[in-house]
């Protein structure tokens, strides 16, 4: 909840959504009409009730549902999930984003962090040329955990994303806290089913990392990934279809020829259906993944293996609940249909799955190892039938 005191849940809200509003202001015109809703906004989310959700909201009769829960109450009263993601609505709303009048208030934010990407390109090099002498098993641990850490750069999160922008090497090398990469890839390499899913975070480095591990999967035998993306803007630097296109056309016009091959393959995946780039409006809306819509349900049940990015997918499958650290993740997550990867480095209050003595050891080396990125899980869930 974001009443609980000194948490980050409550920081957030206090802190990081007036900034991201200020930044959205800061980059439209002195004159603009958009300028008082946001200030508005800024008001709102400070001192008073959280207000009904506006009539252009996707999934309003959603948002309508959640809202009528928490009515009455203000920004620090309510659920974390539910007021991160519900800012997001009513910035989208403000800025006229849905009415068509206003483009991706992160627009700019995200085209530059792709730019920044050029500093990243011989590290995705020399990955290439690494997994290309390993066994298949390794090569899948090497570049699911370059996916895991690609994670810690997140523009909702500046302080998290500064800090670690410039890290691109050897992060592969970096062992996760919990490491089921091996056994995720056991799934692969058995199944029946030869398509593999990947519900998608952020654009810029860690879209980048999922690319690379995309295209191995599709050199390497599976028939057709799937790439859930954000229908709209979200969490600031959430992948949309179009950071999809933007990455692969970084890709194809990079220097390196082993980084532009495999843009210029991933390009030809998407144009012959093997790589297929999907939304649905439910990855921004107010629900929880014990919920999903029967269509999302069925689409990823095709799947031999669902891979999750990031803390907000791993929170929504956590239902955003305080389980006890040590709480097995498979009676944290006991209802999802296929067996699914959770790579996440943390960013938020609530894990599970984790040894009393692992979270003992994290806590005597960072106090706040539960915020700063540093750590991450690469957590393998089995549904309860299997």
């Amino acid at each position: 909840m974001t009443s609980e005191p000194g948490s980050f849940a409550r920081a957030t809200i206090c802190e990081r959504k007036p900034a991201i509003i200020a930044e959205v202001i800061d980059r439209s015109p002195k004159s603009s009409v958009i300028r008082p809703a946001l200030e508005a906004l800024t008001r709102e989310i400070e001192q008073l009730p959280i207000a009904p959700p506006p009539d252009d909201a996707p999934l309003r009769e959603c948002w309508e549902a959640e809202y009528r829960q928490w009515e009455g109450r203000t920004w620090l009263e309510v659920p974390w999930y539910f007021a991160e993601s519900y800012f997001y609505v009513r910035l989208l709303s403000a800025v006229g984003y849905y009415r068509g009048d206003h483009p991706d208030p992160f627009a700019t934010q995200k085209a530059d962090l792709l730019t920044r990407c050029t500093a990243l390109l011989p590290a995705l090099a020399d990955t290439a040329e690494r997994v290309a002498c390993l066994p298949s098993g390794e090569a899948f641990a090497v570049l699911a955990r370059r996916s895991l850490w690609g994670n810690r750069i997140d523009l909702s999160n500046l302080a998290v994303a500064e800090r670690h922008a410039d890290e691109h090497h050897r992060l592969e090398d970096l062992a996760p806290v919990v490491d089921d990469c091996a056994r995720a890839f056991t799934l692969v390499q058995c199944s029946g089913r030869s398509t593999v899913v990947v519900l998608c975070d952020n654009s810029g480095p860690e879209l980048l990392g999922d690319l690379q591990l995309v295209d191995w999967l599709l050199t390497g035998g599976i028939e057709q990934v799937g790439l859930e993306v954000k229908p709209h803007p979200f969490f600031v630097s959430d992948a949309t279809a179009r950071e999809v296109a933007d990455s692969l056309a970084f890709l194809r016009a990079a220097p390196s020829g082993a980084v532009s091959e495999m843009g210029q393959r991933l390009s030809e995946a998407v144009s012959d259906g093997r790589l297929v780039v999907r939304d649905h409006p439910y990855w921004c809306g107010p629900g929880h993944f014990r919920h999903l819509p029967a269509e999302l349900e069925a689409r990823l049940s095709d799947s031999c293996l669902v891979i999750s990015k990031g803390d907000v997918n791993y929170r929504r499958f956590l239902e955003d609940r305080h389980w006890p650290f040590h709480t097995p993740i498979e009676q944290a997550v006991d209802y999802f249909p296929v067996p699914v990867l959770l790579l996440r480095t943390f960013k938020g209050e609530l894990a599970a799955g984790l040894t009393k003595e692992t979270v003992g050891q994290l806590a005597a080396a960072d106090g706040n190892w539960l915020i700063s990125g540093r750590q991450g899980v690469a957590q393998l869930v089995l549904p309860a039938h299997s």
